[in-house]
Parts: structure tokens; C-alpha cells; sequence
């Protein structure tokens, strides 16, 4: 008996060994079925990129600064026709621990605005053509800055945005699949084809359609709900990526985009239909992304990297201030900036132009105070401090008085700087926020001011 339970038991084994075999054998099989679409670019891969979009539709413009009372209704949609168009050079410097760095050379980054709305055309400035884009590891986005000096809001909006190269690789499973196959993209693709900055759901998701032994083709398709600078909305997305199964990077990408977003305490809202394109090739190294060329500048993308240039439309005056100030009103008569803390206002600076006091002259300290009282009436509770405050000595004269308040129940900080240039110009910069959020602003008003330089006349560029 024994020897019939020892012959039963090598009988299975050989059972087993067999079951083990044939699923070897299936998995061999489906292994050869699999489609690698990952993306390992090494340190010296060299890509040409072009990113375009168009779109049309509705613009819902937000007040004017001057309209808040109650009665205040926003203004009738407008049509609006937008193009952009970024051409580059990008040579990858870093790739590894999961992080990104890049320099790039732009070939060109411009916008044409149209519609009902004032018509606007844009670009980035030539001597601002370098560019460093960094995604450090773990993170969701890229950032973006120019070696040469900082850049505009606008040319920040014309170099990083949509569909940054970095964050392609995002839309792919990140393992070998089959044809057929879906999988969900992930949060960093879903900010970097919808523009928003926060996601509060998205079902986007990639299919491989088909691929032969050069590339693969893979469908995108989903909604993103989210914010974009506090304003919510909805976008769908449907379109085609094309990966290189050769040169192991996504080559293309045409996305058509159907999005509603409500006004937002910094931006108009918006009713359009457009589409994304970009075109991605291997190339040769360009000649200004070279070892040489880039000997001795700095490369790193830090804070004080990442600070933008505020230009004032009658390029009387330019300034520095960090990303979450963001303009909302800009006019040769007053410029209106905006504090955004994770999607919500905390302070507003308005810089008003002020009556020419003549060469070296500015208005009489005691009548600017007692002007400031007066215009806050019973809003006015005490003055916190006044006098003089440094900065860049191309600044001229700059005078500060601390204003608390009440509006309501609310308690509210008022800065008040009277800046005066050597000819003469006079700017009234007026930052205002809640008392409670004092500690999270800081010394934003200082750092603001203090960077503020007068264009000598006639005006000129001022060089990085």
C-alpha cells in the first residue's frame, strides 16, 4: 500500500512538473505578445519639439478693479481665437532617480490673441532663448527658467505649460502590455493636458491601439475635472500619441479638448473647443545646448531662478516678484496683481500711476498720509508705521505706511508705498489683505517694492 501512495505521489510531481511547464510556455508566449512603450531617455538625448494649439470659443470676462459694488454684473461672453506655437531644442542633462533636467533652445514661442476681445500678440524675448526645465523627482510638473534672467507671466505661459516633453513619458502604462490594453493616466499627465493645477477627478486613460516592429499607436481619451488658478472646470480630452518604439519616446500627440471653466478670482472664464499638437523628433545636438555654450552659466532652477519681471504697460518701471502673484488688471494707468494661496486669494497689489512731481521731486509726506486717511473713512482704525524702506538703488524714493482697518467685521492690513522716480514719476503701490492672513504673506510687499527699478527715458530693456 505504502508503495502505491509513494508511486501516486511521483506521479503527481510529474503532474506538476508538467502544469508548470505549459504555464512557462503561456507566459512565453503572451511575453512575446507584449509591447514595450516605456521611455528611457539617457543624459545627451537631443529631441527637436514643437508644440501648437488652437482654440476658439467663448471668453468670460471678470469685473473691472473698479466695479465691486453689488450691483456689479460681469460683462457679455466674448468670442475668442487663440494660437500658440513653442519650437525648441531640448538636450536631456539628467534622467535618473526618477527626475528630470533639460536645457533647451528655443526657436520660437509666440501667441496671437483675437476674437471680440482687444486683439494681443506675444513672444519670448531673444536673449531669453536658453531655457532649463526641471522636474525633480516625485513631482507633478515641470518648472521652467531662463539662465539669462527672469521672464514675463506671459513668456512664462508661452514656455511651460501643456504637454511638456518631461511629462509625456506619463502617458504610457510604464510596463510591457498588449495590444488592447487600457490603463489610467496618472496625475501629472492629467495636470499637463488640462492646465489645471489641482485635479479633483479625471478618467483619462490610454489604449494601445496597434503597433508594428517602429512604433505604437495610443488612444487618450477621459475628462478631468479640477482648478486652474482657483477658477473650476471640466475638460474632455480625445486624441493620438505615437510612440517610437526605435528611439523609445513619444513622437506625437493630437488631442482634441472641449473644456467649460468658470471665472476665477485671477482669470476670465472660458467655453472652448481646442486642439493639441505636438510633434517630437530625435535630432542632433544644437549647437547653443553644447558642452561650450553652456560652460559657466547657471543651470539650476532655484527660487530666485524662478522669480518673473514685471513690465508696466508703458514700460516706465519693471519689478520682481515670485510665481503666485498673478496679474489681473494691467493698463498705463493701473496695474492690478493678485496673491493665489493654494487656489485662493490672500492679498491684491494695485500699482497706480501717480501725477509727475517734477525732476527729483515727490508729493509732501504729510498730505500723502493724511490723503490715505481720508479716502478710508470710518474704515480707517490706526496707522502701524511709516518711513522710508531700501531696495534697488534704480528705484528712486520709496516711502511706506502700515494702515489697519476694518471692513465689516473683517479685520484688513493696508500698505501704502509712495514710490517716486529721479524724473519725477510717482507710483502709488497699494497691497491689502485679510489681518488674518498677515503671518502667511509676510514681507511679500517689501520684497515687491524693493525690486522695483525706473526705465531711465526714453525707455530701454533692462538687461537680466
Amino acid at each position: 500500500m505504502w508503495m502505491g501512495t509513494i508511486g501516486r505521489r511521483f506521479a503527481g510531481m510529474g503532474a506538476f512538473a508538467l502544469m508548470l511547464e505549459l504555464a512557462s510556455a503561456a507566459r512565453g508566449a503572451a511575453d512575446e505578445g507584449a509591447i514595450d512603450v516605456r521611455e528611457q531617455l539617457s543624459a545627451g538625448t537631443c529631441t527637436h519639439v514643437r508644440i501648437e494649439l488652437k482654440a476658439e470659443g467663448l471668453f468670460q470676462p471678470g469685473l473691472p478693479p473698479d466695479s465691486t459694488g453689488a450691483e456689479a454684473k460681469l460683462p457679455r461672453p466674448l468670442s475668442l481665437d487663440v494660437k500658440s506655437r513653442l519650437i525648441f531644442h531640448e538636450r536631456i542633462l539628467d534622467g535618473r532617480d526618477g527626475g528630470r533636467k533639460s536645457v533647451r533652445w528655443v526657436r520660437q514661442a509666440a501667441s496671437a490673441i483675437n476674437g471680440d476681445i482687444r486683439p494681443t500678440a506675444g513672444s519670448l524675448r531673444k536673449e531669453l532663448s536658453l531655457l532649463v526645465a526641471e522636474r525633480p523627482a516625485g513631482a507633478d510638473s515641470v518648472t521652467v527658467v531662463s539662465p539669462a534672467g527672469p521672464v514675463t507671466r506671459h513668456e512664462l505661459e508661452l514656455v511651460q505649460g501643456l504637454a511638456d516633453p518631461l511629462i509625456l513619458a506619463d502617458m504610457l502604462p510604464g510596463k510591457a502590455v498588449s495590444r488592447g490594453a487600457s490603463w489610467k493616466l496618472g496625475r501629472a499627465a492629467a495636470l499637463s493636458l488640462s492646465d489645471y493645477d489641482q485635479i479633483k477627478e479625471s478618467s483619462l486613460a490610454g489604449t494601445l491601439e496597434a503597433a508594428d516592429e517602429g512604433s505604437a499607436r495610443i488612444r487618450i481619451a477621459g475628462k478631468v475635472e479640477g482648478t486652474a488658478r482657483g477658477a473650476a472646470g471640466a475638460i474632455t480630452c480625445e486624441g493620438v500619441a505615437t510612440f517610437d518604439r526605435r528611439a523609445g519616446l513619444v513622437t506625437s500627440l493630437k488631442l482634441n479638448r472641449s473644456e467649460k471653466r468658470e471665472p476665477g478670482p485671477v482669470e476670465a472664464g472660458l467655453d472652448v473647443k481646442s486642439v493639441l499638437t505636438v510633434v517630437r523628433r530625435p535630432s542632433s545636438m544644437a549647437p547653443e545646448l553644447a558642452d561650450k555654450a553652456l560652460e559657466g552659466l547657471p543651470l539650476d532652477t532655484s527660487p530666485e531662478r524662478q522669480l518673473l519681471q514685471l513690465i508696466s504697460p508703458e514700460t516706465r518701471y519693471n519689478l520682481l516678484h515670485d510665481r503666485r502673484w498673478h496679474t489681473f488688471w494691467d493698463d498705463p494707468r493701473l496695474v492690478v496683481l493678485k496673491r493665489l494661496e493654494k487656489g485662493r486669494v490672500i492679498a491684491q497689489c494695485n500699482l497706480a500711476k501717480g501725477p509727475d512731481a517734477g525732476k527729483g521731486k515727490h508729493q509732501d509726506l504729510s498730505q500723502f498720509r493724511d490723503d490715505l486717511k481720508r479716502s478710508l473713512g470710518d474704515r480707517f482704525v490706526q496707522f502701524l508705521g511709516m518711513g522710508e524702506v531700501d531696495g534697488d538703488p534704480e528705484g528712486g524714493f520709496r516711502y511706506k505706511v502700515g494702515v489697519k482697518g476694518r471692513q465689516g467685521d473683517l479685520g484688513v492690513l493696508w500698505d501704502y508705498y509712495l514710490i517716486a522716480g529721479p524724473d519725477g514719476d510717482q507710483l502709488l503701490a497699494t497691497f491689502t489683505l485679510a489681518e488674518k492672513d498677515a503671518a502667511e504673506f509676510g514681507d511679500q510687499d517689501l520684497q515687491l517694492v524693493g525690486s522695483l527699478q525706473w526705465y531711465p527715458p526714453p525707455a530701454a530693456a533692462r538687461t537680466p
